[in-house]
């Protein structure tokens, strides 16, 4: 690709996933050289002159009115759109945003990905399901991973003698805390105040909910990570960043014998999974200070050596052609 051309970066809100599959590993990219601009809405499209632009990378999906003339508009200016997309486009039914996904944004989801010229996922999962929307696709897995230089993520876990469990999961995650069926009473537990979620836990502690930008020196505060979730294809489509964030925060993770978690976990070796309430009971009962040490220290080992930014990064160059 000629060095006088640039990349477009459609970024129309700052949610977790823009923050970590565009901004984080594309403000890294232009540090290095690479030319990107980021742009809020397609209209601004109208400004650049198209004989500049190389690619055009969005997540989830492009908000234009036409999706067929759009199309017909990139073909004709030799420009690449791709697509990074690390949620399956149906929600479960019990989400509150079913009836709007399915009415308009699962729409735009798919219409995107079948005029795709190059697909970003961090699930092997996902993008098997996209090839077969768009078998023309270049599909390139690209995991989730944190920028290490930033402020949130130095960090040191406050001391303490005993174990320390925490969940900061998000919205929406009732279903899955379920799966724990544990009280953690009479123990250190760390809850984001999210829902009811303190209460279901009988947390000792509630952290405040607090910025993307922010978020990981909640993890200062526990010693071991709780990831509980769900089967089915929604969840299966996720990544597997909680795995992430606990390596590199030397958390260890008790999580679900699930995707994605089963494919990055080596179970005993750098976590525990879990299948039923009594594995979790065990897990959470078998934690002591020196088996978190153990599999923190492996699991920090691994992820340094698997998830880092400017290796994944190396990907996304290659896919683009720099």
């Amino acid at each position: 690709m000629s060095q006088d051309k640039i990349v477009l970066v459609f970024l129309d809100s700052m949610n977790g996933i823009n923050f970590h599959r565009l901004q984080t590993p594309l403000l890294r990219l232009m540090s290095q050289g690479m030319r990107v601009h980021f742009f809020k809405d397609f209209d601004e499209l109208k400004t650049f002159n198209t004989d500049f632009i190389s690619h055009i990378i969005v997540s989830r999906r492009c908000t234009v009115n036409n999706y067929k003339a759009f199309n017909e508009w990139l073909k004709a200016n030799d420009i690449k759109l791709v697509l990074d997309l690390d949620d399956y486009w149906e929600l479960p039914k019990y989400n509150e945003a079913y009836k709007y996904y399915k009415k308009i944004k699962s729409v735009e989801i798919v219409e995107t990905i079948k005029m795709s010229d190059i697909i970003w996922t961090p699930s092997k999962y996902l993008g098997k399901l996209m090839s077969n929307i768009n078998p023309k696709a270049e599909v390139y897995i690209i995991p989730n991973t944190l920028d290490l230089n930033q402020e949130q993520w130095k960090q040191r876990k406050k001391p303490s003698k005993e174990v320390r469990f925490g969940y900061v999961g998000a919205k929406n995650h009732g279903r899955d805390i379920n799966l724990i069926s544990y009280s953690f009473e009479g123990k250190e537990m760390y809850c984001v105040g999210l829902e009811d979620y303190p209460e279901r836990f009988k947390a000792s502690h509630v952290l405040l909910p607090t910025s993307i930008g922010e978020y990981g020196k909640m993890y200062e505060n526990f010693d071991v990570s709780l990831a509980p979730l769900q089967g089915g294809t929604f969840n299966k489509s996720k990544s597997d960043l909680k795995v992430v964030e606990a390596g590199y925060t030397r958390s260890s993770i008790i999580a679900s014998n699930t995707i994605p978690y089963k494919g990055s976990i080596e179970n005993n070796v750098t976590g525990l999974l879990c299948s039923t309430p009594r594995d979790w009971k065990n897990a959470i009962e078998s934690m002591t200070k020196e088996k978190h040490r153990e599999l923190s220290g492996n699991l920090n080992r691994h992820i340094k050596k698997h998830y880092d930014l400017d290796k994944l990064n190396k990907i996304r160059t290659d896919s683009l052609g720099l």
